[in-house]
C-alpha cells in the first residue's frame, strides 16, 4: 500500500474568489478627494469595493457596493494583479492605500 499525503493548500498567497474585497485606507493626512469622486463610506465599510472576476470573458473589473466607480476604475483586466496594480497607482494619488484584499 501506498502512503497517503496531505496536501494542504497556501492559502496566504493563492487567491480564488471571483468576488474580491479590496479594503481602503486613508494616509495619515487624509485622503484628498478629486471633484467628490472619493466616497467617505469607503473606509468606514459601510460601502465596498468589489473586484470581481467576469466569466464570459476572464477579464477583472471593479464595482462599489453603492454607486458608480469613477472613469479611471471603469477599465478591465486580465489579471487580478493588474487592476491591483492600477487601483494602487489610482488610489494613491489621492493619498489612500489598499489596507488588505479579503478574498
Amino acid at each position: 500500500m501506498g502512503r497517503l499525503m496531505y496536501y494542504e493548500p497556501n492559502y496566504s498567497t493563492k487567491m480564488r474568489n471571483t468576488d474580491r474585497i479590496l479594503v481602503l485606507e486613508p494616509g495619515e493626512e487624509g485622503a484628498k478627494s478629486t471633484g467628490g469622486q472619493l466616497d467617505k463610506r469607503l473606509f468606514s465599510g459601510e460601502n465596498r469595493l468589489h473586484a470581481r472576476l467576469d466569466p464570459q470573458n476572464s477579464q477583472w473589473y471593479l464595482q462599489y457596493d453603492a454607486g458608480i466607480v469613477a472613469d479611471p476604475l471603469k477599465g478591465r483586466w486580465t489579471s487580478f494583479a493588474k487592476l491591483k496594480e492600477h487601483v494602487e497607482g489610482y488610489f494613491a494619488k489621492r493619498n489612500v492605500k489598499v489596507k488588505e484584499v479579503i478574498d
